[in-house]
């Protein structure tokens, strides 16, 4: 009890009694009751999107579970959560592009076909003709490169392959420079929708209206 009365005392001194607030009502809404936001995107696939020159050797190629245990969580955001999660949407069906450079891993996008995610475990049944893209990384050192406009151009040949017509993929509001990209090339993506989601303790509730994607149905 001493030490977080030191800590605030602390906060206060140094960044003021506003500063102390913020944080309080940070901790407030990211741990006990908040409520967030997503953009949802929609591409077009039948519009010509342009062929991503990065200026490096990529291949690109599915990953397999061995791939993802590969991925550590300093470098690519995987812990072992998130890796059996990662294998288990496999086994469901769900596609893990990767960028490879001189053998290694640059960057990953995810590709889940009919649904779309609400939240881990909880999805929707998309229209046929739609899929999901989601969760896309790059490495650290390889960000700048366009590698993720390069592996969404894969993708995007991919899904037109199968005979899909819509790409959707959802943008937290807080993610500002992945946002910033999306309403930068508005010419090609069009905003759908909201994907909101509610915490309250432990319970959370996440859901987007029907009228902004009037076709999805629970599975």
């Amino acid at each position: 009890m001493a030490s977080k009365i030191q800590t605030i005392s602390k906060i206060i001194t140094n960044e003021g009694i506003y500063a102390f607030f913020v944080k309080i009502f940070i901790y407030i809404n990211k741990n006990i009751f908040g409520i967030s936001k997503a953009n949802i995107f929609e591409l077009d696939l039948e519009k010509k999107y342009p062929k991503v020159d990065t200026g490096l050797k990529l291949i690109f190629r599915l990953a397999t579970k061995k791939d993802i245990d590969s991925m550590n969580n300093e470098h690519y955001r995987y812990d072992q959560k998130s890796k059996e999660f990662a294998k288990n949407r496999l086994e469901k069906g769900d596609r893990c592009v990767l960028a490879i450079h001189n053998g290694r891993i640059a960057g990953y996008i995810w590709v889940m076909k009919d649904y779309i995610e609400l939240s881990p475990y909880k999805f929707l049944l998309l229209p046929k003709n739609k899929a999901y893209t989601y969760k896309a990384f790059v490495l650290n050192e390889y960000r700048g490169k366009r590698i993720h406009s390069a592996m969404y151009s894969y993708v995007v040949n991919m899904l037109k392959k199968e005979g899909k017509r819509f790409a959707i993929s959802a943008v937290d509001r807080d993610n500002k420079p992945a946002l910033k990209t999306k309403l930068k090339n508005r010419a090609d993506y069009e905003i759908i929708g909201t994907l909101v989601h509610i915490k309250f303790f432990r319970l959370r509730h996440d859901y987007i209206k029907k009228k902004d994607l009037p076709r999805v149905k629970n599975p």
